[in-house]
C-alpha cells in the first residue's frame, strides 16, 4: 500500500488557501490529500472549535498505518493498538466503527469537538510501535554495536523521563503536531503519554511517582455520587451473585462448581469492570470524568496507567468502604 494517494487535483489550477483556513495548516505541514475530502464541522457558540493543528496529521498517519482490507475499509485483527486507531478515525469524523475494524465515510467531516488530545496522543504511541514506526531503546544504547544491526539508530533523545527512541519518518508529523517531541527530543508533555505505554527500556515506574500518587487519593476523596455507586455494585457483585453462579454451572454446565470457585470467578470479574470503569472514566489530569466529558475520551482498555489506577484504587478503597470482602 502507498504510504498516501496521489492527489487527484493534478493538471487543474492551483488553488490558495484562505489565511487562517484549515487549507493554509494544511499547506504549512505539507500535506498530501488521501484522493478525499475532509471538511471541519460549523463552528457554534454550544460547540466551539477545538484546534485542528494535529487532527489531520493523526488521521494521515493512522490511515497510513492500519491494515486494510481489498474492500478499502480498516482492519484492527483484534490488535488492541490498532482497535483503538479505528475507534480514532471514527471519532475524528473519518470512518464507522464496524466489527472487524472501520469503514470510511464518503464524506470526512471534522467535528466541532474532538477527541481528548491525551487520547489520541496515546493512541498514536501504540499505532507508532504496533507499526515498528517507534522503537524505545535503554539509556546509554543508540542501537548501533554487536548484536544490533538490525535495530535502527535512535533519533529521538531521552528527557523528561522518557527513554532515547527510533521514530520512524512517517510517524514524525502526528508525533510532533501532538507536541510530544522537539527538537529530536522528548517534551515534558509526552512523559505521562509515555506512562500509558509503559516502555520496559525506561523504567518510568510511575506507580511512585506524586502525580500518580496524589490522583489516586483524589481519586477516592472527590468521587462523584454516580460513580461511587458504580463502584459500589461492581464490588458487592462477587457476594450476591456467587450462589446464582454455583446453580448456574450446577444446571446448564453439569460442573459441580463450588461457592469459592464461583467467587474467585467473580471477583476476577470484578476486577475487570472496575479497570474498565477508570479506562472510560478516569483521566490523570482530570481526575474523574463527567458522563458528557467520557463521550470525548476514547476507550482505552489495556492502558498500564489506568490498570494501575484501579488496582491501587480497589486495594485502598474496595474493602473499607464499599464491603466487597465476602464473609463465609
Amino acid at each position: 500500500m502507498a504510504k498516501r494517494l496521489g492527489s487527484s487535483s493534478e493538471g487543474k489550477k492551483a488553488q490558495t488557501a484562505l489565511p487562517g483556513s484549515l487549507g493554509e495548516s494544511l499547506d504549512e505541514i505539507g500535506f498530501q490529500p488521501l484522493g478525499r475530502r475532509i471538511t471541519v464541522g460549523k463552528q457554534t457558540a454550544r460547540h466551539p472549535r477545538t484546534s485542528t493543528d494535529w487532527a489531520v496529521p493523526v488521521i494521515e498517519f493512522f490511515s497510513f498505518t492500519l491494515p486494510r482490507a481489498p474492500n478499502g475499509n480498516w482492519e484492527h485483527l483484534s490488535i488492541a493498538a490498532h482497535e483503538v486507531a479505528c475507534q480514532a478515525l471514527a471519532m475524528l469524523g473519518q470512518a464507522t466503527v464496524i466489527e472487524g475494524g472501520a469503514k470510511p465515510v464518503s464524506d470526512p467531516v471534522l467535528p466541532a469537538i474532538l477527541p481528548r488530545w491525551d487520547d489520541v496522543a496515546t493512541a498514536v504511541v501504540w499505532e507508532a510501535g504496533q507499526s515498528g514506526l517507534l522503537r524505545y531503546r535503554r539509556r546509554g544504547r543508540t542501537g548501533l554495536g554487536k548484536g544490533s544491526s538490525r535495530l535502527p539508530r535512535a533519533n529521538i533523545r531521552a528527557g523528561y523521563g522518557c527513554p532515547p527512541a527510533y521514530l520512524g519518518v512517517e510517524a514524525v508529523p502526528a508525533v510532533q503536531s501532538l507536541g510530544l517531541i522537539s527538537d529530536l527530543g522528548w517534551t515534558a508533555a509526552a512523559e505521562t503519554i509515555l506512562w500509558r505505554d509503559d516502555p520496559y527500556e525506561a523504567g518510568m515506574n510511575f506507580a511512585k511517582d506524586n502525580r500518580f500518587i496524589e490522583a489516586l487519593y483524589a481519586a477516592i476523596s472527590c468521587m462523584p455520587k454516580e460513580i461511587a455507586m458504580k463502584i459500589k455494585d461492581i464490588a458487592v457483585m462477587p457476594g450476591n451473585e456467587a450462589a446464582g453462579l454455583v446453580d448456574f454451572a450446577r444446571r446448564y454446565t453439569h460442573q459441580d462448581a463450588t461457592r469459592q470457585e464461583a467467587l474467585l470467578f467473580l471477583q476476577d470479574r470484578s476486577r475487570r469492570l472496575l479497570s474498565d470503569l477508570f479506562a472510560k472514566r478516569w483521566r490523570l489530569g482530570d481526575g474523574w470524568l463527567s458522563a458528557e466529558e467520557s463521550r470525548r475520551a476514547l476507550f482505552l482498555e489495556l492502558d498500564p496507567l489506568s490498570i494501575q489506577m484501579s488496582m491501587d484504587f480497589g486495594r485502598i478503597v474496595a474493602p473499607r468502604r464499599l464491603g466487597c470482602e465476602v464473609k463465609e
